[in-house]
């Protein structure tokens, strides 16, 4: 009877502990759950141990995503320096998870090769021109209004435009019409002008000149107007084809031609500031997808400063870059009749302007 007695005494002991370890196991289980709903980590788990110790972000000795940067500048070049900068930010901002290979010198090919696998996702980032987007592929009609030659009156025009509502819609456009690619910035990078084996001081001196340009409709079409003589060809064959004479000269702004050591071959740039071309930090719509929002406000962040500091600065270095060029004996020369030019590349703003006369007359009034 005694017997049985304790073992009743025992078994109501062990379920008072159970029932006490239930409770227990119960109570913490809507703790936990009360602290989910609440956006905070249960003790013991990794995410509490970071709240804990202050919220200190994760660092990574390697990175998680690495991206393929193509820039068809030289490596010395401002543009190219520019998206270097961006990379660097990138991995300090993204605490290492993310790093940019920045590839210069059109490694991974010409503007319309990179364009084309940037929207395959086969290249991530670039630096494009919206002025060639038709010659891309894009349906996006107004855009070919940034090629006409004189359009803007100076670079702080153009930022201003790209950065204004026209860039705005540009940005919205390009992802909306299928473009598979997103705009992050926008920078202007100098006016173009010519540069040849021979003097140009005049319209008339231009006239038979055989003029390396990009493979775009609207550059070959200007030099024809100017009375010369268009050979599409790649960036990275330039030098030697004025080497050897395969053409007689080329058009650039003025860090093109000094960074490329143009002049060496070619030692005659003049001033025809015939163009004046926006350039957009693009992104693949597919590596774009696969960042968290996070990290998409980081690369835009990081595109305004990095494009902001690049004009502040670009004047400076053009100064700079125009008294080196005439210590190594290249000659700067200011056309004599400049207006001859404007007007010769009237038939290029009746012919890809038209239908767009009111947007070209909003942006040549932007102050």
């Amino acid at each position: 009877m005694r017997k049985q007695m304790w073992i009743l005494a025992l078994a109501a002991v062990v379920g008072m502990s159970g029932l006490t370890g239930c409770a227990q196991t119960e109570k913490q289980a809507e703790t936990t759950a009360i602290k989910e709903t609440k956006g905070e980590q249960p003790a013991g788990t990794e995410a509490a141990k970071e709240e804990e110790a202050g919220g200190a972000a994760k660092v990574y000795d390697s990175p998680e995503m690495i991206l393929r940067y193509a820039e068809v500048n030289a490596e010395k070049d401002e543009r190219a320096q520019a998206s270097r900068q961006f990379a660097d930010l990138i991995k300090e901002r993204t605490n290492g998870r993310i790093e940019i290979q920045v590839f210069p010198g059109a490694q991974l090919g010409d503007n319309k090769q990179v364009f084309q696998n940037l929207q395959l996702g086969a290249i991530d980032m670039t630096n494009s021109v919206p002025a060639q987007y038709k010659t891309m592929g894009l349906d996006i009609p107004y855009v070919k209004v940034l090629g006409i030659p004189f359009l803007f009156r100076d670079e702080d025009h153009a930022v201003k435009v790209m950065h204004g509502e026209f860039g705005e819609q540009l940005k919205s456009d390009v992802t909306a019409k299928g473009g598979k690619v997103v705009i992050l910035d926008y920078f202007v990078a100098g006016s173009r002008s010519f540069f040849a084996n021979k003097p140009i001081n005049t319209l008339a001196d231009f006239k038979g000149l055989k003029i390396r340009v990009q493979q775009d409709e609207v550059y070959m079409d200007m030099v024809k107007a100017f009375g010369g003589s268009p050979t599409p060809m790649a960036t990275s064959e330039l030098y030697s084809a004025l080497q050897t004479g395969v053409v007689d000269g080329a058009e650039n702004p003025v860090k093109g031609y000094y960074n490329n050591k143009y002049y060496e071959v070619s030692p005659y740039y003049a001033y025809s500031r015939h163009m004046i071309e926006p350039t957009a930090i693009t992104i693949s719509e597919l590596t774009w997808n696969r960042l968290s929002e996070e990290e998409k406000e980081i690369f835009r962040a990081t595109a305004a400063e990095v494009t902001a500091e690049f004009q502040k600065t670009i004047k400076e270095k053009e100064s700079i870059q125009i008294e080196e060029l005439k210590a190594a004996g290249a000659e700067l020369i200011e056309l004599q009749d400049y207006d001859k030019w404007v007007e010769a590349a009237k038939p290029l703003e009746e012919k890809y302007g038209a239908g767009f006369e009111d947007m070209i007359k909003k942006i040549r009034e932007t102050e």
